[in-house]
């Protein structure tokens, strides 16, 4: 099975304290739009295109979600997914994605270390290291339905879509 999995784009860090409530959950800058939207378009281009997203409950990820579902032409649902959250990890989804034969070509939106943390864990190698993940960088893994273990097939960099690698 096919699997996407997209960090969520650049976040409006905002000019303020990082602890209040206003800066706790940002939403994406404009730069982290656009490079959505180009992404998108890859995937257009690159007929890689999902049947249903999931997604963090943060507003970036969201976001991130929501820009690829209205930009691609087959409209896949979002689904949003509290166990993929920050510091938490994709691992039970892709196993239960994986095990449910009706579910295709999923799109996990998460972040870096809920992805890391996931991933190496389906593979039974908690000492593995996976190269991080950029701001808005998709990969594509193909996913053993019996046990969920992984292969990278393929990545796209923001470098690869004319904008810059933000980790």
């Amino acid at each position: 099975m096919k699997v996407f999995v997209v960090r969520h784009s650049i976040p409006d860090d905002g000019d303020g304290d990082p602890w209040e409530p206003e800066n706790d959950d940002p939403g994406l800058t404009d730069k982290g739009k656009e490079l959505v939207e180009s992404l998108a378009k890859w995937m257009q281009d690159a007929d890689e295109i999902p049947a249903i997203i999931y997604a963090s409950p943060t507003q970036r990820t969201q976001e991130t979600a929501e820009i690829l579902r209205d930009k691609l032409e087959i409209m896949p649902r979002v689904v949003t997914d509290i166990g993929i959250g920050p510091h938490m990890s994709i691992r039970g989804l892709v196993r239960q994605v994986a095990e449910d034969k009706s579910i295709v070509r999923p799109l996990i939106v998460s972040h870096h270390e809920s992805i890391e943390h996931g991933l190496r864990e389906l593979n039974r190698d908690p000492w593995v290291h996976l190269d991080m993940f950029a701001q808005g960088e998709m990969r594509i893994y193909k996913v053993d339905r019996e046990d969920a273990r992984w292969d990278e097939h393929n990545r796209v960099l923001p470098s690869d879509l004319g904008g810059e690698d933000h980790y």
